[in-house]
């Protein structure tokens, strides 16, 4: 009997609708993020508090003006990233090596001659999708990237067929310690993304982070220390509307003899770094300070 729930029949529709969107051009891409963000940012002025608001709370000496100007870099970078992320599904190889340039590949290469895992630890900062790309495509050994799914399937399932287009192993964060200490055995490198901010249940790691209390996933220093791998930070820099550079920043390596949390400061200080000199590149529509530190943590 035909299936007639009108969530399924809607999933399967965006996911559709997604495949054939990631067979257009970039530039007839970028003309309809333009126009998205047209209408979102000045007409139905979707998130665009939110976005303000984050913002004048990191840099609260710029003028109404100077945070209108960038809510507006930021909320369009953003949705350009949007469309960037539905076409590298089909984005060919080469144009992809043309357009992420990574200045040290070497950095990886040796380290994982020395160690039989390397994780890599990025922020949502510039496009972290086609980062993974690049060095999935870059790197001649497994790579294992962890990942939240969606509660959206129309969306979930494309976007996990694109990250692992080119090999990538992909990792449910839930419950994911086990694989990963599998996937350790051999080599290889475990791809992070730890800047966005756990839920209230769960475990955290506090620091100040532009500022102001943030929340932290601590998952960067305990699975580096459980595995007594390296921790390399990754740089995304835009260069210009779909161009990017990377580049590999070593921040601690085994044995871990330091105090608890301090390779999460080290981790958070060169998120903080980036932003800072970027701040445009970063993902301001999310409720990133959407609780506070409480008198017992």
């Amino acid at each position: 009997m035909p299936d007639q729930n009108p969530d399924h029949h809607a999933e399967q529709w965006l996911a559709t609708l997604i495949r054939l969107t990631a067979r257009l051009p970039l530039p007839l891409l970028y003309l309809m993020a333009d126009t998205l963000y047209a209408v979102s940012f000045h007409l139905l002025r979707f998130q665009r508090k939110l976005v303000e608001d984050n913002l004048r709370g990191v840099f609260p000496d710029h003028s109404r003006a100077a945070i209108r100007r960038l809510a507006a870099r930021s909320y369009r970078n953003t949705v350009h990233l949007l469309f960037e992320s539905i076409k590298g599904a089909t984005l060919p190889a080469g144009e992809l090596v043309r357009r992420v340039q990574i200045d040290n590949p070497e950095l990886i290469d040796t380290l994982l001659e020395r160690y039989p895992t390397v994780i890599t630890v990025a922020a949502h900062h510039g496009n972290w999708e086609w980062l993974q790309l690049a060095c999935s495509q870059r790197f001649q050994v497994p790579l294992a990237a962890l990942y939240k799914s969606l509660n959206h399937p129309g969306i979930d399932i494309p976007l996990q067929a694109t990250r692992s287009r080119f090999g990538s192993r992909l990792i449910e964060a839930r419950n994911a310690l086990p694989e990963l200490i599998r996937f350790s055995r051999q080599a290889g490198i475990i791809a992070l993304v730890a800047d966005q901010g756990p839920r209230p249940d769960e475990e955290k790691y506090w620091a100040c982070f532009l500022g102001r209390d943030t929340a932290f996933y601590p998952g960067p220093e305990k699975l580096a220390r459980l595995l007594r791998a390296p921790l390399v930070f990754v740089h995304m820099q835009r260069l210009r509307r779909g161009y990017y550079r990377i580049r590999f920043e070593l921040l601690t390596t085994p044995p871990y003899t330091q105090q608890p949390g301090a390779v999460m400061e080290t981790y958070i200080r060169a998120v903080e770094q980036q932003v800072l000199a970027a701040p445009q590149d970063w993902v301001w529509m999310y409720k990133r300070w959407k609780y506070r530190k409480s008198l017992y943590e």
